[in-house]
């Protein structure tokens, strides 16, 4: 029973950080105080920054879904390839919403949002790239145990094409949040 309250109270108190970054002006509107990061660096290598981080969103978006919509075999009854094709779906949506939010929210960036964003995309990152080439592992071995002819055959080089490119925009994103500097 204890364990529980320690959990509520953790809730709240991490619930009650984030509002006491708040505090209401003369109109009765809500006004940040907390802390704000910058990104260390000129307004063009930010620019450039976030142009790439949408790229490789994108280009990770499209190539994820567009291989989840190819008549591959292994994606209609298997769960080794379906269960981390799901795992990394959620993986790459994760990642575009931390580039909305980073685009929506600009520099600098508040706290609670940084926290969410700049600190979690290497994690995410490292996730996407680890699930996808779970995917990649799953279909190859569907393609070892079941023999694939004519157009399946191609549908299943395309569907890990993607998926390595998924893998490779990861990897990038990774190395490249790596690099970037930012400070209150």
């Amino acid at each position: 029973m204890s364990d529980k309250k320690n959990k509520h109270k953790h809730k709240r108190w991490n619930r009650a950080a984030k509002a006491s970054q708040f505090t209401r002006g003369a109109g009765g509107e809500m006004i940040y105080v907390g802390r704000h990061y910058s990104f260390q660096g000129d307004e063009r290598s930010y620019r450039q920054g976030m142009r790439q981080r949408m790229a490789l969103a994108t280009v990770m978006a499209v190539a994820h879904l567009a291989g989840g919509m190819m008549p591959v075999p292994a994606l209609y009854n298997t769960w080794y390839v379906i269960a981390p094709y799901m795992l990394t779906f959620f993986a790459v949506v994760s990642l575009v919403w931390a580039v909305c939010r980073m685009v929506y929210w600009g520099n600098p960036l508040r706290e609670y949002v940084y926290d969410a964003t700049v600190k979690q995309i290497p994690i995410r990152a490292t996730l996407a790239m680890i699930l996808s080439m779970c995917t990649l592992c799953g279909q190859i071995a569907y393609v070892v145990t079941h023999s694939l002819q004519g157009v399946e055959y191609l549908y299943t080089l395309a569907f890990l094409g993607l998926e390595i490119v998924v893998f490779v925009c990861a990897f990038l994103w990774k190395g490249r949040e790596n690099q970037a500097l930012w400070s209150i």
